[in-house]
């Protein structure tokens, strides 16, 4: 990694952030306990039986057209900022939090959770489908007592973000937390970030557990993110 991200922000690189072994990881089994579907579903098909089937196509390809969408998005935001302020910024959080909410309830919708899980367990699972099959992701997860945690040991941003614009993605987590509290209550417990590996961590750590009464970690923490924007924004 270098010293910047590809959009412009910090990057503090970590020695070990590209040896953590997220290779040896197992991928996919543990969401088979949450029989929940993947989002754009005939797409999902059509990029299978065309792109996927097609032996000459390479992959990488389809991974560097979603970081230039995800790159685009950031700076989008920005220009919004730059633009139109808190107004702006509070429109295009809005928009993102839409998406997000639609995303989940396609995985969601018609789906039965199982009795026998807890709240933790519910979460956790939860959150390996939105990991793995939303963010592309690499995780490490575990259930402990009524919380729960997981590292990610390999996010597709993690080498062109910087740690501030994993905000974007955070916006559209808050839409699929409100989308999973709609459709399983509000026992689904509350997240918060520790690590990041753009911010210099081995691996981006996250922690669930129950949520406070007139609490919300996540929410809470984007209100605050929210306000650093805006200060760092030369409103024209």
């Amino acid at each position: 990694m270098g010293e910047t991200a590809w959009t412009g922000t910090p990057v503090i690189p970590h020695p070990d952030a590209r040896d953590n072994d997220a290779e040896k990881l197992p991928w996919g089994g543990r969401r088979e306990k949450l029989p929940m579907r993947w989002p754009f579903a005939d797409a999902v098909e059509g990029f299978r039986s065309k792109a996927l089937a097609n032996k000459q196509y390479d992959p990488a390809s389809t991974f560097v057209w979603g970081q230039m969408m995800a790159v685009g998005l950031i700076e989008m935001l920005k220009a919004i900022e730059a633009a139109f302020g808190a107004d702006g910024h509070d429109v295009a959080r809005a928009a993102l939090r839409k998406v997000g909410d639609r995303i989940a309830t396609e995985m969601i919708d018609g789906v039965e959770k199982p009795g026998d899980l807890s709240p933790a367990e519910l979460s956790s699972l939860f959150a390996s489908w939105i990991n793995e099959v939303a963010y592309a992701s690499i995780e490490n997860p575990k259930v402990e007592g009524d919380g729960a945690s997981f590292d990610i040991h390999y996010c597709p941003h993690e080498d062109v973000y910087g740690a501030f614009d994993c905000r974007v993605q955070r916006y559209l987590v808050e839409g699929m937390i409100e989308a999973a509290r709609r459709h399983w209550g509000d026992g689904m417990i509350d997240v918060a970030f520790a690590t990041t590996i753009p911010s210099g961590s081995r691996t981006c750590h996250f922690d669930m557990f129950p949520k406070g009464e007139g609490s919300d970690k996540w929410f809470e923490y984007s209100d605050r993110l929210r306000d650093r924007a805006l200060k760092i924004v030369d409103v024209k």
